[in-house]
């Protein structure tokens, strides 16, 4: 008789855990969702933390990165805008010198090199701003005419043409030819 009821009662439990395919599907179902829910409330914590202590570690990544981005803020502006110039020896010859450059400064049209010049000495002629690839190949130029008082200094836009690759030059050269009488 107990032999009987153990029978009896181990059919009927298993019974009890053999789960029809609609109960093994919704369970499925459910742990899926239970990992889906999961990740995103991962993926919120650390877009959270991000929002908090992001800002720093972007601006230390950013600067590591060089020129193309050197930061946030400052660095963006000295990796992305700011460019090098060489000043050729009759820069100096003249009396001029250059101070800054940067690529597209507000106000400016596209394809513009901005430079800061000053005029120790007066000086009426062209200054002409060359662009070279990171090979020292040179990609383009731009001229324009000066004819400035000693001890000035001003801003002077250099347009390039829209072919020229000024986002990847590796330098400039600015030149000045003074005008002769």
């Amino acid at each position: 008789m107990r032999l009987t009821i153990v029978a009896v009662t181990a059919v009927l439990l298993a019974g009890c855990f053999c789960k029809s395919r609609e109960e093994k599907l919704k369970d499925a179902e459910d742990e899926g969702n239970l990992l889906v829910a999961t990740k995103a409330k991962l993926l919120k914590g650390a877009g959270e933390a991000v929002k908090k202590e992001g800002k720093e570690a972007a601006e230390t990544i950013a600067e590591g990165t060089g020129e193309v981005f050197k930061g946030l803020g400052k660095g963006i502006e000295k990796g992305l805008m700011e460019v090098k110039i060489k000043p050729h020896e009759s820069v100096a010859a003249n009396g001029l010198g250059l101070t800054r450059a940067a690529r597209g400064e507000e106000g400016t049209a596209k394809h513009t090199i901005t430079a800061y010049v000053t005029f120790e000495k007066a000086f009426a002629g062209s200054l002409e701003l060359r662009a070279y690839d990171s090979e020292d190949r040179e990609v383009g130029r731009s001229k324009l005419d000066s004819d400035e008082k000693e001890s000035g200094a001003k801003y002077l836009d250099f347009t390039f043409d829209e072919r020229t690759p000024l986002m990847t030059a590796g330098h400039f050269e600015l030149r000045a030819t003074p005008k002769q009488p």
